[in-house]
């Protein structure tokens, strides 16, 4: 694998960076990493970390080229890649082996954590050639184990996770049995030294002293079969242990002849506050570390009419606030109800995704056609709804088309909604148009966007989008920085004396040229020294500040 680092910053030459005027910048990046649409992830998510930098995501099962980074493929492998606020490739490691990564996140040292499902074997990369192996279930072709892996700045791996279920020993030996344990990590986020981590399992899950009970079905007494709960679960950053259960959802009653529970689960983090919102219908266990409730929603098993409510909670510590938002019972599919994501932004708690029939969040609002995409907000204090708007657009019989919610982001007050209509129909499944919207207290409006999004961020300034092309299956990561743009990547900081630069700490420090070789590195040192370069301007940087330096 051939490995190049280029570090770049526009900074002005000295000891630190001066604001610039606001100014607008674009740059885009594309990756052809499959032939073939059933290998297309298409919520393959990207991330901005607190530099400005992108990290992408996706799936490749031919060789392909990031900056100078060219990664090779098992099976169907995932691959991360950095990209450096003015667009540069810094690294791409590769998940080797049948992996994908359904959640990226960043912390406050520009860390960046990694999730998925995988199957079988995976070898999970590094920039550093310190590569490790991680096993899930053997001689299974299904992705039903999962993993998290943590890199530093640099793409060097730090610690690597994997996660299975595993069916309950008396239900496994009964005789009525045959089901296949699942343990999918949808979400990820970091905050505060913590990752926080949300999955669907059935079986039971066991993480060092946490363990979650799986719950079946029992069919007219002749077999056993899996009832998917849903739980969120926090990890030490530095060493992805110490698994600490946040909140856990699962049926009431094991061994109930009835189908039911949840549905769909969402989470964000904001200082230590986890908000989370899942669909559910019957009745339900909700358990938090301070306390567990019992939640009873209209089912009625005889005529088919149940209750399809989402759930929101704000949990901190021991207090946890929990308020049911009741929908109008019906005959019609649960599938179409599902919490496609959420975020925090001043007083307000969003909450975006799809629904049927009525709007829980606001029972005068209906759908159209097949499902509809909706945007709530709450007051994330109270948990009250502020507004709630919906679609409202029919796509088509109901019977073969539903919208589709693949990102969400926050723009200027504004709830932007990337989604996409699915045409379903004798066994061909196919999109047959792109819903891109705008959501806020007066109404929605279309976005300007019209290709298909599949995974959006925003911070500071700076947003992320990445789309696909149906044809061709390349994906564009398209990123713009408004504001003060570039100088928001920190300086290094160090006093320079001639052309030796000294810092406060003992500091691992490269030196690259504008072209983007690396020519000088140390380890854990308090000076460097340019002296021996010839004349000419260099990059001085530690993987996560950076300084522009003339000689």
């Amino acid at each position: 694998m051939k490995k190049k680092l280029l570090i770049f910053s526009l900074g002005l030459m000295g000891m630190t960076l001066q604001a610039q005027n606001t100014e607008l910048k674009k740059w885009d990046a594309n990756i052809t990493g499959v032939s073939t649409a059933k290998d297309l992830y298409l919520q393959a998510p990207v991330c901005i970390d607190a530099n400005g930098s992108t990290f992408t995501t996706g799936q490749f099962d031919h060789s392909i080229t990031i900056g100078q980074t060219t990664l090779d493929p098992v099976a169907n492998s995932a691959y991360l890649a950095k990209y450096l606020s003015d667009g540069t490739a810094a690294w791409a490691i590769s998940m080797s082996g049948a992996a994908t990564i359904t959640s990226v996140a960043t912390d406050e040292n520009n860390n960046v954590y990694v999730a998925g499902i995988f199957t079988d074997v995976v070898v999970v990369g590094s920039t550093d050639g310190k590569t490790k192996e991680i096993n899930g279930v053997p001689e299974n072709l299904d992705k039903t184990a999962s993993f998290v892996a943590a890199y530093n700045a640099n793409g060097e791996l730090l610690s690597v996770r994997s996660f299975m279920s595993e069916a309950d020993a008396d239900i496994a030996g009964s005789g009525l049995y045959s089901g296949q344990q699942v343990f999918n990590i949808e979400h990820i986020e970091a905050s505060n030294g913590k990752v926080y981590i949300s999955a669907i399992h059935n079986g039971d899950f066991t993480a060092d002293n946490m363990k979650w009970e799986g719950k079946y079905l029992n069919i007219f007494d002749f077999m056993y079969d899996n009832l998917n709960s849903y739980g969120i679960f926090s990890l030490d950053a530095e060493t992805l242990n110490n698994a600490t259960s946040v909140a856990h959802i699962d049926v009431a009653e094991q061994l109930q002849s009835l189908q039911m529970g949840p549905e769909s689960l969402n989470f964000t983090v904001e200082n230590g506050n986890v908000y989370l919102c899942f669909v559910a219908n019957g009745t339900i266990n909700y358990e938090t570390g301070a306390k567990s409730e019992k939640i009873t929603l209209n089912y009625n098993g005889d005529n088919g009419m149940i209750e399809h409510a989402y759930i929101v909670s704000s949990i901190k510590g021991d207090a946890v606030n929990t308020k049911v938002f009741h929908a109008e019972a019906h005959q019609e599919s649960a599938a179409y109800n599902h919490v496609g994501d959420m975020k925090v932004e001043g007083d307000n708690l969003y909450i975006g995704g799809t629904f049927l029939k009525s709007l829980a969040f606001d029972g005068t609002i209906t759908h159209q056609g097949g499902s509809d995409l909706f945007v709530a907000a709450l007051d994330k204090n109270t948990l009250d709804k502020e507004w709630a708007k919906a679609c409202g657009i029919n796509e088509g019989d109901g019977k073969y088309f539903s919208e589709k919610f693949n990102t969400m982001m926050l723009d200027n007050g504004n709830v932007n909604v990337y989604g996409y209509v699915l045409h379903d129909q004798k066994g061909k499944k196919e999109i047959t148009a792109v819903q891109n919207l705008s959501f806020n207290n007066q109404g929605t409006s279309s976005l300007k966007e019209t290709r298909l999004i599949g995974a959006s961020d925003s911070k500071n300034g700076t947003t992320a989008l990445r789309s696909i092309n149906q044809e061709t299956f390349e994906t564009t990561i398209s990123v713009t920085t408004t504001g003060n743009g570039i100088q928001d990547i920190p300086a290094l900081t160090t006093q320079r004396m001639g052309n030796t630069f000294f810092f406060d700490k003992a500091t691992d420090i490269q030196v690259y040229d504008l072209q983007g070789r690396m020519l000088k590195q140390d380890a854990k040192v308090t000076s460097i020294s340019i002296e021996d370069l010839p004349q000419g301007i260099y990059i001085l940087t530690n993987g996560t500040s950076s300084l522009k330096v003339q000689k």
